[in-house]
């Protein structure tokens, strides 16, 4: 999955949508359960500006067009 975010972050560069990486798997296992309700890993979240719970990415697909899809379908 790492090639897919690297290429949509491309993608998206200068769009005013940013592409991070949290890992929650870790230290911060206990907050990404508590604050952002993930059971588990990896997951896929957007954080839209119109809202301040984020969004989970509803498939299994990883691939960048189904991410980029995703992404354009919140904005």
């Amino acid at each position: 999955m790492e090639a897919s975010y690297v290429e949509l972050a491309e993608k998206l560069a200068g769009s005013g949508v940013k592409v991070g990486k949290f890992r929650a798997d870790g230290d911060q296992k206990e907050y990404a359960q508590r604050e952002l309700q993930l059971g588990s890993f990896p997951t896929i979240l957007f954080f839209p500006k119109h809202s301040s719970r984020p969004i989970k990415y509803p498939s299994e697909n990883r691939d960048v067009d189904s991410l980029m899809a995703f992404v354009n379908a919140l904005r």
